[in-house]
Order: C-alpha cells, then structure tokens, then sequence
C-alpha cells in the first residue's frame, strides 16, 4: 500500500507543477493582452480574451491547492466589472492583480491566514475613480466594507456594482446563489444583495439560508423584488434582511437602506 500511497502523491505533485507551469505561460499572455489594450489593439478583443485567462486561472486554483490565486482572480473580475473606465490607473491596477497571482505561483507555496489577509488588504479598489459622483468623498477613507451582489450578469449588476463602488464599498459579484452562500461562508461579507428571482435558490431562501449558518448569521440581506416589502411572500424573513422594490427609485431606497443600517456617515 506505501508504494501505491507514493505513486499517487507523485503523480499530485507532477500534475501540480505543470499547472504552475500552465499558470506561468498564462501569465506571459495575460501581460501580452494588458499591453495590447493598453495600446487600444483590438481592445474589445483582448478583453474578452484576457478574461477567458484569468476565468479559467480562477477555477484552475482551488483545484491544485492555491485557494488564495482563485480569490484574487475573482477579486480581478469584480474590479474590472465595477471600473468606471479603462486609463492608464486601471490598467496599473490590473497589472498589479496579476503580479500578486504570479508571485504566488512563481513561489509554489500557498499564502498562510495572515499573509492572505495582508495580500487582499493590497488590493486595489475602484472608488478612487469615481470623484465626480456626489456620494463619493475624495477626502473620506475606503470604507472596509465588503459588499456581496447576487444577481446574473447584466446592466443592473453593473449599474449597482458600480454605484457601490463609488461609496468605497469592495465589491464582489456572484452569478448564482450557491456559489454565493460559499463565497459568504469563505469570505463572510458584511452586506448581500440578491435577486428575489435566481436559479437554484431564491432571494428570499437564500436569506433564511445565511441566517442559519453561523459565518454568515451577522450579514445583512437585501433582496431586489418586483414587488415591496408589503408583499404578504416576505413576512417571514429573518430580522436582518431587507426588500427593496426594483425601479427607478432602487438606488435610493437602496442608499437609504444603508444608510440605517449605519454604513455611510
């Protein structure tokens, strides 16, 4: 059986460092694609192709052993999506995302608890962009306050995204519910926002779901509805979530809303 046990943890080791390697020639292109957007070559195509590359980095990580890459690629795509425009500070700020995952790899060791603490403290945020909107302070600190949207991919994600963004909340963007409850589990945002309406899992079990687990008991919910909190569907919903009716007046019934749950001032 130990000769067995060790041809098994040859070939892991094998099969992880040609994912280091695959990794690395990654990289090479992924930098080959920021300086050809940089240089306005075929932007929209190498976009798109840059983030097939740093999709697929995301969900090659946590298979071989380095969780902390997966994260950081994620955190790649959130800021891409809630950028206001493509200039010479996003584009260094993407090349720093990348930089990070390649330290990683080129190191072959995933980061401990304190320095994967250190290392998402590092990242950069959108909010500096976005001066010219009135709830933005130039003078007031990035708020520490992680910010989780629960919605499919589209206009209202982004529009939300990126007024959040402007308040200097980090923001993170999940496709499904389940996918979702463990990024909350792992990441355990302060505030969720999701669609009454998803796949797999509505708004409204997704909020009874968080509420029973204990990483997650603490967050607050928002649920974006067609309907209002008047909707006889949500009398039961547990005490920390919150409905917000979608329509022209979502993003200030939505900024009220966190406001008294103590979030800006």
């Amino acid at each position: 059986m130990s000769g067995t046990s060790s041809k098994i943890d040859e070939f892991v080791e094998q099969v992880r460092r040609e994912f280091i390697e695959s990794t690395s020639e990654r990289l090479n292109s992924v930098d080959d694609l920021i300086t050809a957007m940089m240089d306005s070559q075929q932007f929209d195509e190498s976009l798109v192709e840059f983030l097939r590359q740093i999709h697929s980095i995301k969900g090659l990580g946590g298979t071989f052993d380095f969780p902390t890459v997966s994260t950081i690629a994620h955190r790649l795509e959130d800021y891409i999506e809630t950028a206001p425009e493509f200039a010479a500070r996003q584009f260094k700020d993407i090349q720093y995302f990348v930089d990070v995952i390649r330290r990683i790899i080129e190191s072959g060791i995933e980061p401990d608890a304190s320095e994967l603490s250190t290392l998402l403290k590092s990242l950069p945020v959108t909010a500096k962009d976005f001066a010219d909107i009135e709830a933005f302070d130039d003078n007031k600190p990035i708020q520490d306050v992680r910010l989780l949207l629960v919605m499919p991919k589209g206009t209202q994600r982004k529009i939300i995204g990126k007024e959040l963004a402007a308040c200097g909340f980090q923001i993170a963007n999940s496709d499904t519910p389940v996918e979702a409850v463990k990024y909350a589990i792992d990441h355990k945002p302060d505030i969720v926002i999701v669609s009454r309406v998803m796949e797999q899992m509505g708004g409204r079990e997704m909020a009874r779901v968080l509420a029973t687990i204990d990483a997650t008991k603490d967050c607050r919910i928002i649920i974006a509805a067609t309907t209002g909190k008047g909707d006889t569907a949500f009398a039961d919903l547990p005490e920390s979530t919150r409905v917000i009716q979608k329509g022209p007046g979502f993003i200030d019934d939505l900024t009220d809303c966190l406001s008294g749950w103590g979030f800006f001032g």
